[in-house]
């Protein structure tokens, strides 16, 4: 059934051809007291000002903000059992690379997780996307990585798609394969192995999937992580890697050099290397809910964006550094500790998301064709969106053309 919203602020955020830099991260595409017709086909029909066209059923927006959807370019969200206890190590001052090597961290998701069956994984995902989507979040990528076999990688890819499928249309989800996240302390030739057999395993069972690698001491360093993206790439596989979150590398220009997709983290990264990400093609995508939860550090967003680099803002939800699914909170973080504005923020979030996911042809816009995710904010203002605290659902959450929430308060349908 046909639905228009009306007398909405719309914010159709043109998505482009191209991710947003410079003056078009701060080009909303605002459309006071707008509205958007949605089709049968869950596809924006339809955008305009003033007086609206006829359909069976609307919403009153009543002013409020109508914007795209978030999408979430970066999260761990596929894993079992819990890293709670770590949390007073943590308090109590213990590094994170110290609890890594004493066997937590990751390696104790990779122990839950190998003893998971398909079945108990894509459960505990698919509970973690539909509240994510609650949140308003119309698209994830969802990393493996807690398998570190080819096996256990293989389940984890899997278990993801059977989540989204179990999701029945409320939240996409788009797949990457993390075999680099860790070194297996248990597989003498892990690295070998890695690269002689998952990488090639995955690439034939899923062509064309994304790889990542997680880039620091303790896990994949040096000539080893080269290696990595360099087989990745032969197999005809986008790369994505976390850099420079403890520790800074030295590896950003030769990993954007060698055409790798994003850098994700780069907490600890110098000027220099920020420089050099924002004058190449990679996205530089930030986490900010780890800097919170771990050790107040932030990458510098404003220094990129001022050099003109390419930013996402993603949550990286996962059991140990990032223990959150909303990335309204990232959101909100990114406007506190990063020196950004609204528009840049939701740009980051959005826009320049689905362009780094490879969903831009589809949502991340409110325009005609584009599927009709939508977030209808129970402000009349998206600065509430960045400048709030966390606070539960911002709105009404629209996943192509059907609400996600429907019983949010303070929303009405009229037939």
């Amino acid at each position: 059934m046909p639905l228009l919203i009306h007398d909405a602020r719309v914010l159709s955020m043109p998505i482009g051809r191209e991710p947003a830099r410079g003056a078009a991260m701060r080009d909303l595409g605002v459309i006071d007291r707008g509205w958007v017709l949605v089709g049968d086909d869950g596809r924006v029909h339809s955008v305009g000002a003033g007086t609206p066209p006829s359909a069976p059923s609307r919403v009153d927006a009543r002013g409020r903000v109508l914007m795209p959807a978030l999408i979430d370019a970066h999260t761990h969200a596929c894993w079992t059992g819990d890293r709670w206890s770590e949390w007073a190590r943590k308090r109590a001052g213990e590094p994170y690379l110290s609890i890594l090597n004493s066997g937590g961290g990751i390696m104790s998701s990779v122990r839950s997780v190998r003893e998971s069956s398909r079945e108990e994984l894509a459960r505990a995902t698919t509970l973690r996307l539909l509240r994510m989507a609650r949140m308003g979040t119309g698209t994830c990528e969802v990393k493996s990585g807690y398998g570190l076999s080819t096996e256990a990688e293989l389940r984890m890819l899997g278990a993801i798609d059977d989540a989204a499928a179990a999701c029945n249309g409320r939240i996409e989800a788009v797949a990457t394969c993390l075999a680099g996240h860790a070194i297996d302390p248990g597989c003498t030739d892990f690295i070998a192995s890695t690269l002689r057999d998952t990488l090639p395993a995955v690439a034939a069972a899923r062509p064309g999937t994304t790889m990542d690698l997680y880039i620091e001491h303790g896990a994949w360093t040096g000539d080893d992580a080269v290696r990595f993206v360099a087989a990745a790439l032969a197999l005809g596989c986008p790369v994505r890697v976390h850099v420079d979150q403890f520790t800074r590398s030295g590896l950003l220009a030769d990993l954007i050099g060698m055409g790798v997709r994003s850098v994700d983290h780069l907490e600890a990264s110098s000027a220099s290397d920020l420089a050099a990400v924002a004058h190449s093609g990679a996205f530089a995508v930030a986490l900010p809910m780890t800097g919170f939860a771990l050790d107040m550090r932030f990458m510098d967003a404003r220094r990129l964006l001022d050099d003109g680099g390419t930013l996402v803002i993603a949550s990286n939800s996962n059991p140990g550094s990032a223990p959150g699914l909303g990335l309204p909170f990232a959101m909100q973080l990114a406007a506190r500790f990063m020196g950004l504005t609204t528009a840049e923020i939701l740009r980051a979030s959005i826009t320049n998301a689905a362009h780094l996911l490879g969903v831009a042809g589809a949502v991340g816009s409110i325009e005609p064709g584009q599927r009709a995710d939508l977030l209808l904010l129970h402000d009349t203002n998206e600065d509430a969106l960045v400048h709030g605290l966390p606070s539960g659902a911002p709105g009404l959450v629209f996943h192509a053309g059907r609400a996600v929430n429907p019983d949010e308060p303070g929303f009405e349908a009229t037939p």
